[in-house]
């Protein structure tokens, strides 16, 4: 179960419904749960058969459809968290997506969050009443000519960086992945290095996008060392995979509909001396830019 924590209007449907659309495109069961706040609010339909049923004393009442089944439940008083949960784990769930629910209750407390601010002071108010673990920001705050240097977790702009958010949230659905793609990789290349989990990392950043289109890259080139190269050959076997003679630590992935471009940041790379540390900085770390461009 991942939160999304944030006040009114700062962009937490918007954002749970592109995470809960590229989700489900890469083959994850989603589901959603919504905490309503309005006094007397019902999910049923005033005058309806079913409102007519729950008005005369059902406690349960289900309404089924060609293409849907609503179980509503009446209660005495707010559900407990627990109850939530509970229900959404006997639906055969990957993840659940949980929205408007107090960051500080009891349950989501130490869940996964990600945070939705509209400005510096609105990130403040949220982050006091926030516990970690907190796996990233967005927001309107992202579109804000704002200092990111203390950022309790990286700042993405969901119009057009979107799919690190993605990644980052597949990393905890499946946090084995990465390594298991180093892996792979590792046995044409010789063995594991610096480079090879620097070109996993972009490789699996790329995989967030290209295969939700259909469809493999049909271009790829690196202005990097063979180490970069190596990785995507793992990831994308049938794609052609080139090196530019000219080095520019830049990574440019094509299809017919969208153009990738990373520009790695050998400085920061050069920190790093455990392969561990590169499948698990953010990625603005290992990478000064990553644009993405639709055709």
């Amino acid at each position: 179960m991942i939160a999304f924590v944030g006040t009114s209007g700062s962009g937490k449907t918007g954002t749970m419904e592109y995470v809960t659309k590229q989700l489900t495109m890469q083959g994850f069961r989603v589901g959603v749960a919504k905490h309503i706040h309005d006094e007397g609010f019902t999910i049923d339909t005033e005058g309806k058969d079913t409102w007519r049923h729950a008005h005369a004393g059902a406690r349960i009442v289900v309404g089924v459809s060609p293409n849907e089944l609503a179980v509503i439940r009446k209660t005495s008083s707010e559900a407990k968290f627990e109850e939530i949960a509970n229900a959404l784990r006997g639906q055969d769930l990957d993840v659940a997506l949980l929205e408007g629910f107090s960051a500080a209750s009891s349950g989501v407390a130490n869940l996964p969050k990600v945070i939705t601010a509209m400005d510096a002071r609105d990130l403040q108010y949220t982050l006091r009443r926030t516990r970690p673990p907190i796996l990233a920001i967005t927001g309107r705050i992202s579109r804000a000519q704002i200092g990111t240097a203390k950022m309790p977790a990286p700042l993405i702009d969901m119009k057009k960086e979107g799919f690190l958010l993605t990644s980052l949230i597949r990393q905890q659905l499946r946090p084995n992945e990465m390594k298991d793609m180093l892996s792979k990789a590792a046995v044409k290349h010789g063995g594991k290095c610096i480079g090879l989990a620097v070109g996993i990392r972009a490789a699996y950043i790329a995989s967030n996008i290209f295969d939700q289109d259909l469809s493999a890259p049909s271009k790829i080139t690196c202005g990097t060392k063979h180490c970069i190269a190596e990785a995507f050959r793992t990831l994308y076997p049938k794609t052609s995979v080139r090196i530019e003679k000219v080095r520019n630590d830049k990574v440019l992935i094509e299809s017919h509909k969208t153009r990738l471009t990373l520009q790695l940041a050998p400085k920061e790379k050069n920190k790093f001396s455990r392969i561990t540390e590169v499948l698990t900085v953010p990625d603005k770390v290992l990478f000064d830019s990553v644009n993405l461009i639709s055709r």
